[in-house]
């Protein structure tokens, strides 16, 4: 598939690096591509930076890796070019959690608006694993992912699997809010047990 990755930090950098590796097209965008000459060393010589509208258009998925306080504004200001596109969130709301108990991703959603195909996933997986799927038990580790597209689930089921892991449908999109909000308590416990961002998330039965 044709992936637009918008952002150009760790997470972007590991989802790349593994959709590069299993096939597919990525294309990073970023507000100054002029200033990523070195992002190829990083990633590898088959990636492509570019603008982010140009990023949006070569994609078929685009997934938001930009910080959250900036997806909203950004998913705005590019609503015509997102709509009738897969998007996935991985941005992560922690303090700025809405109010009004909504996923950070239904904001998303809200602000490309009708048309749009939004999917969170990837919330409670850190960079260091990326590119790490199998953990110490030899079992592949979860991503959970929800949204409301049946189609467009099925599509991210598929890229989670390219990368390795094992894809955990959460339902909704507004199911996203407890992952939105198992995030902290994720975070605190890898850190109280010193693993170094390594939490591996539950696995579940799918029989």
């Amino acid at each position: 598939m044709r992936i637009a990755i918008l952002g150009t930090g760790r997470m972007a950098s590991g989802l790349g690096k593994g959709w590069l590796k299993a096939g597919h097209f990525v294309a990073f965008g970023s507000r100054r591509p002029e200033t990523k000459n070195d992002f190829h060393a990083v990633v590898g010589t088959e990636s492509r930076v570019f603008g982010i509208e140009g990023a949006i258009t070569a994609g078929e998925v685009v997934v938001l890796t930009v910080p959250y306080a900036e997806t909203v504004q950004l998913a705005k200001q590019h609503a015509e070019l997102l709509r009738g596109k897969i998007v996935i969130d991985i941005t992560n709301p922690f303090a700025s959690q809405p109010a009004d108990g909504r996923a950070g991703a239904e904001l998303t959603a809200e602000a490309i608006g009708e048309g749009a195909s939004v999917i969170a996933a990837f919330k409670a997986n850190f960079s260091n694993t990326l590119l790490e799927p199998i953990d110490h038990t030899g079992q592949p580790r979860d991503v959970f992912f929800a949204g409301g597209d049946e189609a467009a689930k099925q599509v991210a089921s598929g890229l989670i699997t390219d990368l390795g892991f094992n894809p955990v449908d959460c339902g909704s999109l507004h199911a996203a809010t407890m992952l939105d909000l198992s995030v902290p308590m994720l975070i605190e416990m890898d850190t109280r047990l010193n693993k170094g961002r390594r939490t591996s998330s539950f696995r579940f039965s799918h029989e």
